[in-house]
């Protein structure tokens, strides 16, 4: 399911909020609501939507708008958001480079108790 907040025109992105951060998933889109890019940030959504912004020549020369849901498993909801969306689509949203890893619980102890 995509994020169910409105889209928000990205000159509306909240300054640094420091310790009340906005950890979460959230969703760029183009100037006609195209989702563009899908990303975390475990800590606070809008300074990574700022780092985008500084280095992604993708998403600065085509974000318009931003919607953003908290959650408390960021990188679990992202990778939900993403397989959803290449379910729906066949391929991944334009400025989206990789898919996330999946994770396996079992692998990952089995690696750490060696």
């Amino acid at each position: 399911m995509p994020i169910f907040s409105p889209w928000r025109r990205l000159e509306r992105l909240p300054p640094s909020r420091g310790r009340d951060a906005m950890p979460g998933v959230y969703e760029l889109a183009d100037s006609e609501k195209r989702l563009i890019y899908i990303g975390q940030s475990a800590k606070d959504v809008p300074n990574r939507i700022r780092q985008h912004l500084q280095k992604n020549t993708c998403i600065q020369e085509q974000v318009c708008f931003w919607r953003y849901e908290y959650s408390r498993v960021p990188q679990a909801e992202e990778a939900r958001q993403i397989s959803l969306y290449i379910h729906r689509f066949a391929s991944l949203p334009p400025c989206n480079e990789a898919t996330p890893k999946e994770r396996n619980s079992l692998k990952r102890y089995l690696e750490r108790s060696r």
